[in-house]
């Protein structure tokens, strides 16, 4: 009998329309009543195009089941779904009001092994001096760019790993977007963050080289730290169950053992920098911030800002892609016979000027690509073909003795490995 993959944590939840059921997983719909096959790709496109920071105008992509991920609900009245912000709840600001919400977050986590998605930007590098400030050890894992656009964060990057050890950055040429799509897992929903699951794969493997139980992103950074924070806080417009993405979550990590956390999206914290910029404007370079945490962060982020550009990545990742591409999409249409798959449609898109950045443009192809490789997997495990054992996600019976677990890197993979050190020296900030 056909087994529906399992996950530790699960993140999403499926809403039956015409019941108001709500129900965890939809694998026994997708297996034995075929519901994969009537989902509306041109729905999860708009859906796309409109954005994740507010999602409150998704539409369903399929005709009766609606899923919700963290933190989303869904209004009978309106007869739609609802991304609620948070209202923050204003309490005496201050640095020691802040690290007492830091300490209690970090309190829950007490006994296990953590870690940090080490990007070389200002959140990361903050959780990190936090961390330090509260004598926690920790390992940390990222992805190293050669790129020129990228010297400021691998600078960071090399100053914190090699001060903090333990730490391991991973050539970001081996897993550029769309890197490896045939191996993305079989996943309940189309997600658009499945063209950077070879990313996440590669830094789950090195956190379970390093037994890493927990491990933190900055994501929501960018929003406490760079966003408007009104002084009347039912204005606010934070909505921390974004900062967080279910797709990395479910799929990549709590099959590895891993529990992937925004540090950034804990309810104390949230109140607490809230708090601390009350009534602050818009604040895109985080001078705010780099001034205020200066005695946490590394000397080049407190008095130099700067823009990361994401774009040449993207590029290039779609670019040497482009063949795989093609080949999942000739197949999802061959699978399904929508016209949404035909080849016209997807050449049309490719025969744009690519190496002009247009968000627009990268958004329907990105959704294009991640509907044809959920056909795919969708396909082949409904089917059992063999050689798609390794893409299911891992049962948790087998999630400590599968092959990667404490073994080595992935062949040809470069690696930088930063060795252990003494963990007494992750109390001190002498990175400054």
């Amino acid at each position: 009998m056909m087994e529906s993959p399992c996950f530790a944590t699960p993140r999403f939840r499926f809403l039956h329309l015409p019941t108001g059921r709500e129900q965890e997983s939809l694998w026994d719909e997708h297996r034995i009543s075929g519901l994969w096959r009537g989902l509306r790709y041109d729905v999860h496109e708009v859906n796309t195009l409109r954005g994740a920071g507010d999602r409150s105008d998704w539409e369903p992509v399929f005709q009766e089941w609606l899923p919700l991920e963290h933190g989303m609900e869904w209004s009978p009245e309106r007869s739609k779904v609802i991304d609620p912000v948070y209202t923050p709840r204003p309490h005496e600001a201050g640095m020691a009001r802040l690290l007492a919400a830091v300490e209690t977050f970090l309190g829950q986590f007490k006994g296990r092994r953590l870690g940090v998605q080490l990007s070389g930007g200002l959140d990361s590098s903050l959780i990190i001096g936090w961390l330090r400030h509260f004598g926690v050890p920790h390992s940390l894992v990222g992805l190293e760019s050669r790129r020129y656009e990228f010297r400021t964060e691998r600078r960071i990057q090399a100053i914190l790993a090699e001060s903090n050890g333990d730490a391991e950055l991973i050539d970001e040429t081996s897993c550029l977007p769309c890197s490896a799509l045939a191996g993305v897992p079989v996943h309940q929903v189309p997600d658009l963050l499945a063209l950077n699951h070879e990313q996440d794969r590669l830094m789950a493997e090195s956190c379970r080289r390093k037994g890493v139980e927990v491990l933190f992103s900055g994501g929501g950074g960018d929003v406490l730290l760079g966003s408007a924070a009104p002084v009347d806080p039912t204005e606010c417009r934070w909505r921390p169950q974004t900062f967080a993405d279910a797709f990395p979550a479910e799929v990549v990590y709590a099959p590895r053992g891993i529990e992937f956390r925004s540090f950034f999206a804990d309810q104390g914290i949230v109140d607490a920098v809230y708090c601390l910029r009350r009534g602050q404007g818009g604040d895109v370079s985080k001078r705010w911030a780099r001034k205020f945490f200066r005695d946490f962060l590394p000397r080049e982020l407190v008095e130099f800002s700067y823009c990361a550009d994401f774009w040449g990545r993207d590029i290039d990742g779609l670019l040497e892609s482009t063949a795989e591409v093609r080949r999942i999409h000739g197949r999802a249409w061959k699978i399904t016979r929508d016209p949404y798959f035909a080849e016209d449609r997807l050449e049309a898109l490719l025969a744009e000027d690519l190496l002009r950045p247009r968000k627009d443009l990268y958004q329907r192809i990105e959704s294009r690509i991640s509907s044809a490789v959920w056909v795919c997997g969708m396909d082949q495990w409904l089917n059992g073909e063999p050689e798609i054992r390794d893409r299911r996600p891992m049962p948790a019976e087998h999630r400590e003795n599968s092959d990667h677990a404490g073994g080595q890197a992935d062949e040809g993979l470069v690696v930088r490995k930063f060795p252990p050190t003494d963990l007494s020296l992750q109390t001190e900030h002498n990175y400054r």
